[in-house]
């Protein structure tokens, strides 16, 4: 599949890996497919993507000790590694002390092991992480912390598409809107173009996660 990817014109993919255990990733997913990840990342590098990042959803209690591991592990493989804090997509549960780990506390784990991170300010990807480097290295990490950055909104640029056939303009917002309809009717490109327009233009200033979210959608559902 990667190679079929990479020939179809895709650059850039991104990977889920919360994990290098196999038994905890199991035990996270509901799935034992760690190897079969592990698999794809190979053929991911062997296809040859512009870039691939890797996505770890910090989750204190599971993966606290996977950080450095997970460091190494993109490190080795020259790929860009992501911590993102927990967001309440499919539970409000994940918000308690027990769970839930900031990108602050992460970094200052992984700066206790390499020193201080060196921040990026100009280096972007297609969405909100900060980016920093390890020092001594040409390496990248990046944080998303949707949670604790008050600021975090005015960097989104992201729309979702469900499988259903809904764009969502934001993952913390119940706003859908249905473009199914008008691709199945024939609509033309610049219609589809002034429609993807009026979605962005509803991007709502702040995501409801830290007060207002109630789930609908499981997250598989909703889409990256």
């Amino acid at each position: 599949m990667a190679a079929a990817l990479r020939d179809a014109g895709v650059n850039s993919i991104n990977v889920s890996l919360d994990t290098l255990d196999r038994e905890i990733y199991a035990h996270i997913t509901g799935r034992d497919f760690h190897e079969q990840v592990l698999a794809g990342i190979d053929a991911g590098i062997g296809a040859g993507f512009d870039q691939i990042k890797l996505n770890t959803v910090l989750m204190r209690g599971r993966n606290e000790d996977q950080l450095i591991p997970l460091v190494e592990f993109a490190g080795a493989r020259g790929l860009i590694l992501r911590f993102i804090e927990m967001m309440p997509v499919s539970t409000t549960d994940v918000l308690d002390e027990d769970n839930f780990m900031s990108v602050l506390e992460a970094k200052r784990l992984i700066e206790s092991c390499y020193g201080s991170l060196i921040a990026e300010t100009e280096f972007r990807t297609n969405g909100p992480a900060t980016y920093y480097q390890i020092p001594g290295r040409s390496q990248r990490i990046g944080f998303i912390g949707a949670m604790t950055n008050l600021h975090f909104c005015e960097s989104c640029n992201k729309l979702r598409l469900t499988c259903d056939g809904k764009l969502r303009p934001c993952l913390g917002s119940y706003l859908e809107f249905d473009v199914m309809t008008p691709l199945r009717a024939g609509a033309s490109d610049e219609e589809l173009r002034q429609f993807f327009v009026d979605v962005v233009d509803r991007k709502p200033e702040q995501h409801d996660f830290r007060n207002h979210y109630k789930p609908n959608r499981r997250m598989i559902a909703i889409g990256g």
